[in-house]
């Protein structure tokens, strides 16, 4: 992407890699001038993730640099907080006046009453992640799992898998099931979306399952819309039926890990009927089995809703309906677990030509290119 269409000489490239916290970890190139100034960032062709593409954001990342109105400067308030009225002051006022608040604060309150809080932003690990601790260890503040966002996910990823560690795009090829679990990856990951595609050409099916309709979701082969927070609910009988079926490893369990007979009492009390009851069914169209001419006509019914435009609230599949219609809807989701487990086992060609998805989604690719969605 370049700024402007202006003739420069001399330019030379600089190889680095995309600094923004995203799984995609983009290999760059920039093209910098003889006074220093970037002119044009693109992605390494030669890469074999980022394929000479970026997304929408680095994509316009110089835009953002040299940007007429970005803050450069240090400003102080000047006026009622609201009514954007700031001064520019030096670096030594700045740095002046915060070193005299905090030394105010910390003969006051002491210095566990500072709080930092931040992410990484587009920082490197040395600023990111050792300069600032030093700083405010140094200072005494008080400490904090860097953010508040993550980190209770972070620690649960830890205790169960034992790292945060996510296998290579090119596993996607090798599969024959993809889940995608309350992730939206053509938004987030983009570079993964060439291989999913590719694996969908190949045979693999791909079900998402998140309440909204992401952009993921409108490509793939199935989408399971659960009402927020009922996941764990779908989870426990997804495990349920794993375990009532056999498929699982009792000796590797036993060997590799810790809590397993705590959990599997847990998952044997929740079979897709109890799951169905407690209100998981889903808000929308779920399970669409091949109808006429290859429409995807034959919805299967999940909870209240059977096709899009259906009036869906919680209750709908619960106690206030007739019990043949319950007994139904706890043997229809009771299919759609067999049938998730099912194309695992045995996969089947991909009823969709790649040319449909690209037709109802746009290839991701081009849309983050081009900045949409």
């Amino acid at each position: 992407m370049s700024l402007k269409a202006i003739e420069h000489t001399n330019l030379r490239v600089v190889h680095g890699a995309c600094p923004h916290d995203c799984p995609d970890c983009c290999a760059l190139e920039t093209e910098v001038d003889e006074h220093g100034r970037a002119v044009c960032v693109r992605g390494r062709a030669d890469h074999p993730i980022t394929r000479g593409w970026l997304c929408a954001k680095v994509n316009r990342y110089l835009d953002r640099v040299y940007h007429p109105e970005r803050i450069l400067y240090p400003m102080r308030r000047v006026g009622p907080k609201g009514s954007g009225e700031f001064a520019r002051i030096t670096w030594e006022e700045a740095i002046a006046e915060i070193a005299v608040r905090w030394r105010d604060i910390i003969s006051q309150q002491g210095a566990e009453s500072i709080l930092p809080y931040s992410y990484a932003g587009t920082l490197g690990l040395v600023n990111g992640a050792v300069t600032d601790s030093r700083f405010w260890n140094r200072l005494g503040a008080c400490r904090l799992e860097r953010a508040i966002c993550g980190h209770a996910a972070e620690e649960a990823v830890l205790l169960t898998v034992g790292g945060r560690l996510a296998p290579s795009p090119e596993m996607l090829l090798r599969s024959k099931l993809v889940l995608i679990w309350g992730s939206n990856p053509a938004s987030t990951a983009p570079h993964i979306m060439p291989f999913l595609r590719q694996a969908q050409r190949n045979g693999t099916r791909v079900v998402v399952i998140d309440p909204i309709h992401t952009l993921t979701a409108r490509s793939a082969d199935q989408h399971i819309q659960p009402y927020p927070g009922t996941d764990a609910a779908l989870a426990l009988s997804l495990m349920h039926v794993i375990v009532e079926e056999g498929l699982h490893h009792p000796e590797w369990i036993s060997a590799h890990t810790l809590g397993w007979e705590r959990l599997l009492e847990r998952i044997m009390k929740f079979p897709p009927e109890r799951a169905a009851q407690q209100h998981v069914p889903v808000a929308g169209r779920v399970v669409a089995e091949e109808g006429q001419g290859g429409r995807g006509d034959g919805v299967l019914r999940e909870g209240a809703a059977a096709v899009p435009g259906d009036d869906v609230r919680p209750g709908g599949a619960g106690e206030d309906r007739p019990a043949g219609q319950r007994e139904d809807h706890c043997r229809y989701r009771r299919q759609a677990v067999h049938r998730i487990l099912d194309r695992a086992r045995h996969p089947q060609t991909v009823p969709r030509s790649a040319a449909d998805r690209v037709g109802d989604r746009g290839d991701a690719r081009v849309s983050d290119e081009s900045g949409r969605e």
